[in-house]
């Protein structure tokens, strides 16, 4: 599972990563980095600022299950409650030196925002002068990359059940305003039942209008869409999200996402200048769906209601998938709650610990940022 395993992963690549990359070569670098202010909408946020209504003394921590760029990530039970959850720890020190602070914040609305059977649920949040606390539903399942990992690639039905899942929750998001912008196998987990969650939104945006389009370029280089990083400067839409997923497809069919190369400035230009390799064991129907999802022109690319009409999905009854009725393909068997099979050794072999801070620095309270959905369902 190597570096993966966490919940705040960015696979080294945060928006000013992708362009130093590409800066480094001897190719034309892509666009300049470009700050998105977004608005920290306080009427959104209903629950107190009090820092001390929730804190990290209510949770007994139990293992460390994931490591990231800007911190941690611990299975924590609450001791009030004796539940189970994913706590996200992130280091405001990392945030402000990387220029994340306005995406964090961003993050913090979207979890609260957001209420869907495929995407993880906050549950708490709060913060000290030098961490955010995210607590989250745990996943007991591991990453989907843990498991296409162990498997190599999946069988059309598999990734057929997996795709089906994803669209449902990005469609949820698009619906709600939200593009997402960082869909990879290390952002899906599995539930102890097999379905999925979306996990991550620390590169999401919330978008005042479903036609405007926005200019950052972030995400993971293997799932960018070509239009993010284009020297056009035509800014991208919703319609990034289905190239993204034409890409996770494609490398749970085949093992590595499309063109994919350690070499990033020759993957890109592959990417834009190359046609994308139909494997001979791909049904006419799988070819012809990645084929519109995987089309660099955002126009042509094929939207929601034609991937949901779409032959490769014949045999899918979309109420049932939204019930959460299909069966997965992979359940993952757990002999009790506390059972670790399904994550990196790396990880759990660390102590449960909140690491101490050695930054002198004193960080500002980030306003509106501790939440608590029991208190808000009172």
């Amino acid at each position: 599972m190597g570096q993966c395993l966490n919940c705040f992963k960015k696979n080294e690549e945060s928006q000013q990563d992708v362009v130093s990359q590409q800066a480094n070569t001897n190719s034309k670098p892509l666009n300049e980095h470009q700050t998105e202010t977004v608005t920290f909408y306080k009427q959104s946020i209903a629950l107190t600022t009090d820092p001390h209504k929730i804190n990290i003394t209510d949770f007994k921590l139990l293992k460390t299950i994931g490591r990231g760029n800007f911190g941690k990530v611990l299975l924590v039970r609450k001791r009030s409650t004796e539940k189970l959850y994913a706590m996200k720890i992130v280091n405001k020190y990392d945030l402000q030196i990387k220029k994340q602070i306005e995406y964090a914040k961003t993050e913090r609305i979207i979890l609260e925002k957001i209420s869907h059977p495929f995407i993880s649920k906050l549950h708490y949040a709060f913060q000290t002068q030098h961490k955010l606390y995210y607590v989250i539903d745990y996943c007991a399942g591991g990453e989907l990359f843990f498991h296409l990992r162990r498997a190599y690639k999946f069988k059309e039905s598999q990734v057929q059940f997996y795709a089906v899942e994803i669209i449902i929750a990005l469609e949820y998001l698009h619906d709600s305003k939200i593009l997402y912008r960082d869909l990879k196998p290390e952002n899906i987990l599995l539930c102890f039942d097999g379905h999925i969650k979306l996990i991550d939104f620390g590169l999401s945006k919330i978008i005042a209008n479903r036609d405007t389009p926005s200019f950052s370029i972030v995400g993971t280089p293997e799932y960018l869409a070509p239009e993010i990083y284009s020297d056009e400067k035509l800014g991208h839409d919703e319609s990034c999200d289905w190239w993204s997923l034409g890409a996770l497809m494609y490398e749970m069919l085949t093992g590595a996402a499309p063109f994919y190369s350690q070499d990033r400035t020759l993957m890109f230009r592959n990417r834009t200048e190359k046609q994308i390799e139909m494997k001979p064991w791909f049904s006419e129907s799988c070819s012809s769906l990645l084929t519109g999802l995987l089309n660099n022109n955002p126009k042509q690319r094929i939207n929601i209601q034609q991937i949901k009409k779409h032959p490769f999905f014949s045999d899918i009854d979309w109420n049932q998938a939204q019930n959460r009725q299909l069966v997965p393909p992979i359940i993952p068997e757990l002999k009790d709650d506390l059972d670790f099979k399904y994550f990196n050794k790396m990880f759990l072999d660390e102590p449960a610990i909140d690491s101490p801070v050695n930054k002198k620095e004193q960080f500002v309270n980030y306003e509106y940022f501790t939440y608590d959905s029991e208190a808000k369902e009172c």
